[in-house]
């Protein structure tokens, strides 16, 4: 038996549910998201890999409402989240370190 296969940006009738367009992270003279677009559909697996210091943890700060854009929107569900507070967002955050460690004798 065959199983579908979940490709919600081969459907039209999928809206994202989270969404950054055109957004871009400065601290100072620091550029730590630059333009950054992207869509998340519902029930899309999702990894945001990268080396440290690449933007990361600031695209999850505010995504979460900790940190806000420099220029760009987030949306989460169709809706602006500009000026919405972390608590008031249907998000969570935690932060997570996976490290692997290979014996000291390869």
């Amino acid at each position: 038996m065959a199983v579908p296969v979940f490709a919600p940006w081969d459907d039209p009738t999928q809206k994202p549910l989270i969404q950054f367009k055109g957004v871009t992270k400065r601290f100072g003279d620091f550029t730590a998201i630059d333009n950054q677009t992207l869509d998340i559909y519902t029930r899309e697996f999702f990894a945001l890999l990268g080396p440290s210091g690449c933007g990361k943890t600031t695209m999850m700060r505010m995504l979460a409402g900790f940190e806000q854009p420099t220029e760009g929107q987030i949306l989460i569900g169709g809706k602006d989240m500009k000026g919405v507070p972390p608590n008031e967002r249907e998000v969570n955050m935690m932060f997570h370190v996976v490290m692997n460690f290979l014996p000291a004798n390869l």
